[in-house]
């Protein structure tokens, strides 16, 4: 989700700027992992169009992988969110049905509104864990499963140091695919 990460090969072109982005921007991947064009897309948010940021993060779960989506544009619209920005808090979550053996997981998915109208920066803090050859990537800091939950706010000021959860349950915080960024100005 971030273009800051230490591994690089993972790194996307999420960014803030007055020109909407309508090309998809991702790293290379390694190690046997490449992206999953179904699943990958960009989505500009015009960010004067409402008050709110309206974060849906859905978690879905097959055979010990866990797969984090937050675009509502995906071509695999089975898997896609209700991400959105609007001058209304969205307060139920809305995640695409799944499909192929995936299945929502309620527990580490969440919607969270940031107030973008009373604050200057969007704090991203992408946060990766890792168990035994499987990782599992949380953006949001509302989780039903805290251990797994993250820092993203939003505030006045820029955040200077990346927020994760410890995990649990073996899981162990990657530092190599975790990253904060700030947006804003």
């Amino acid at each position: 989700m971030l273009p800051n990460t230490a591994n690089a090969a993972f790194n996307t072109g999420t960014n803030l700027s007055g020109v909407p982005d309508a090309t998809l921007s991702c790293g290379p991947g390694s190690g046997g992992w490449r992206q999953a064009p179904a699943n990958s897309a960009v989505k500009a948010f015009d960010l004067t169009a409402g008050r709110y940021l309206n974060l849906h993060q859905c978690v879905y779960f097959s055979a010990g992988q866990h797969y984090t989506a937050i675009l509502p544009n995906t071509p695999n619209v089975n898997f896609n969110t209700g991400t959105n920005v609007s001058d209304t808090p969205d307060t139920r979550l809305n995640c695409g049905p799944g499909a192929g053996g995936w299945t929502l997981l309620p527990a580490n998915s969440a919607v969270r509104p940031f107030d973008l109208a009373a604050n200057r920066f969007l704090n991203l803090h992408q946060c990766v864990w890792t168990s035994a050859g499987m990782y599992y990537m949380g953006l949001l800091p509302n989780t039903p499963n805290v251990n797994f939950n993250t820092g993203t706010n939003v505030s006045n000021a820029a955040d200077t140091a990346l927020s994760c959860h410890p995990g649990g349950g073996g899981w162990s915080l990657d530092g190599l695919d975790s990253a904060f960024r700030p947006l804003g100005s």
